[in-house]
């Protein structure tokens, strides 16, 4: 039987409930999804696994995520890897700048499922791409 997979996803959630949404969202578009409840979680997982694409927000009760974007394209094994935000509110304009010109795309919350599910898709055809090309 042929593998259904459209890729891995890496999901950064600390609210439980929303976890579980962005899973049950994306598995329905048929990628594998992990989801970890904060930064050392998903840190643990890249050590074992490498997602097509990490989805997570701007910020944590314990870090800033737009700082870990900056880790995460500093690293080589995390460079490649596309990011997406998905905000409770949007950053403050001079970090939504940074990011923008980073090409981290930024959905605000509460979101549209299929803008959502269309970024998500484009994303990870710009990753199959850049790992083609």
């Amino acid at each position: 039987m042929q593998d259904l997979c459209r890729g891995r996803i890496l999901v950064i959630e600390e609210d439980r409930d929303l976890g579980r949404l962005f899973e049950a969202v994306l598995t329905i578009e048929g990628y594998h999804v992990t989801v970890a409840a904060h930064i050392y979680e998903a840190h643990r997982i890249l050590s074992r696994l490498e997602p097509n694409l990490i989805i997570f927000d701007w910020s944590f009760h314990h870090a800033a995520g737009y700082v870990w974007i900056d880790e995460l394209r500093t690293t080589t094994n995390t460079s490649h890897i596309p990011v997406l935000l998905v905000c409770g509110a949007l950053p403050p304009r001079s970090i939504y700048e940074m990011l923008a010109g980073m090409g981290v795309p930024i959905i605000e919350k509460p979101f549209d499922l299929i803008a959502f599910n269309r970024c998500v898709a484009s994303l990870m055809r710009s990753q199959e791409r850049a790992v083609g090309a």
